[in-house]
């Protein structure tokens, strides 16, 4: 029997990851109602999500290479950056890490909203479920990627050009919840059985 030629097969279409998909926070699933969450913004460039975990070789004397089972997982990271075609008073405090001054703060201007920088991180400064949706090439599956809470961490920076619009690139990391086991790098991947019909 001769070998294949190519990798396609009859679900090839069904597995080809297509387009930028969409960013959410809060994005969870609930029972009758399925996924809900709220956009965070257009994006133009596209994104990248990047899980990558830390993988420890222990050395054996005498073994000139590397030996199965003598690998342990050490930890591991998730960040996802996305490119922000988009600016509103949430993203500038996201990738800022700052607070939008209420009216009695000094600084505040009627009609708009204030976004100061501060010098502490608080709990509502990670993007609770801050998540991704995409699609495959036939649109029959939905890909979805969640980190526990997200904390943008690459700052603000904006480069405004004649005749193009501007794009943010924020970069975000996850962290899990300290009260919960902090065993293994925050990030879920949904990503449909075969039987599932959107």
């Amino acid at each position: 029997m001769a070998l294949a030629k190519h990798g396609i097969t009859k679900d090839t279409p069904s597995n080809i990851p297509l387009g930028a998909g969409t960013w959410f926070k809060g994005l969870k699933y609930e029972e009758g109602t399925g996924w809900n969450g709220t956009v965070l913004g257009a994006t133009s460039g596209g994104s990248s999500i990047k899980l990558a975990p830390e993988v420890k070789d222990i050395e054996i004397d005498g073994a000139l290479a590397l030996g199965m089972g003598l690998a342990v997982m050490q930890g591991g990271t998730g960040e996802a950056e996305v490119n922000f075609a988009e600016i509103n008073a949430d993203i500038l405090k996201m990738t800022t890490l700052g607070e939008i001054l209420d009216e009695a703060s000094e600084g505040y201007v009627e009609g708009f909203d204030c976004i100061q920088t501060k010098n502490a991180i608080v709990a509502g400064d990670y993007v609770e479920n801050l998540g991704f949706v995409g699609y495959t090439a036939d649109q029959s599956k939905q890909i979805i990627i969640i980190m526990d809470y997200a904390l943008c961490k690459s700052g603000f920076q904006l480069d405004p050009k004649n005749k193009e619009n501007s794009v943010i690139k924020a970069t975000f990391t996850a962290y899990g919840d300290i009260d919960t086991d902090l065993d293994r790098v925050p990030i879920r991947i949904y990503y449909p059985k075969a039987a599932t019909v959107w």
